[in-house]
């Protein structure tokens, strides 16, 4: 008799809600169930469903049960959703390498008045940037590459080698009049090196970081 009046119990409060009777009861938990594996309290819980955001229907003693599905689709909202807020608190670190005196004056002189969610830091030295890589490892390199063509093809190597080494590939970008300077380079990590076209200015950092502000912040 207990398990019949159990069973009509459930079939009752099933047809009262609206919920078919064969409803695996597994997928619904009580508030105090949902409270426990969202780290929210009842109240927060009871006014989630009230407002939609976790779907859940009431018994016929006015007990709450609150769909699995719907609690596990608000932990993944959730998740995404202070992953991005997180990764927009966070400030790309850019390196910038320029050998030119003058310019690097300019491009100084300007970030200054830069309102930029980004962290720069400049070297006037190509050999200077690459040490400062191993112990202040930034999000992106920029290097001016107005050196002469053997040059530019060493410091290409030195990056592409720092690249190899086990660790993800750092993103770089080198400022060159010499377009073809990665023909002759096949290596696996050459996609995470480009070539632009130079000159840098001042204008040209401006736009670059305007880009890399943007892309971290989607």
């Amino acid at each position: 008799m207990g398990d019949e009046h159990s069973s009509t119990a459930v079939m009752e409060s099933s047809i009262a809600a609206g919920r078919p009777a064969n409803e695996k009861q597994s997928q619904f938990l009580s508030t105090a169930e949902a409270a426990r594996m969202l780290g929210l309290s009842t109240t927060l819980v009871q006014t989630l469903v009230d407002q939609g955001e976790l779907k859940g229907w009431k018994t016929r003693g006015g007990h709450r049960r609150i769909s699995l599905e719907s609690i596990m689709d608000y932990q993944n909202a959730s998740r995404s959703a202070m992953g991005v807020a997180i990764k927009s608190m966070m400030k790309p670190r850019v390196t910038v390498v320029v050998e030119s005196a003058q310019l690097m004056s300019q491009l100084m002189l300007a970030s200054a008045n830069w309102q930029f969610a980004a962290e720069v830091t400049f070297f006037d030295s190509v050999t200077e940037g690459l040490l400062d890589l191993s112990s202040n490892r930034p999000d992106m390199l920029v290097v001016e590459m107005s050196m002469p063509r053997a040059q530019q093809e060493k410091t290409l190597q030195a990056l592409e080698n720092f690249n190899n080494r086990g660790r993800a590939p750092l993103s770089v970008v080198l400022v060159t009049e010499e377009k073809d300077l990665l023909s002759k380079h096949t290596s696996g990590t050459t996609n995470s090196i480009q070539v632009v076209s130079g000159p840098m200015s001042p204008i040209w950092m401006h736009a670059y970081l305007t880009g890399v502000v943007a892309s971290c912040q989607i």
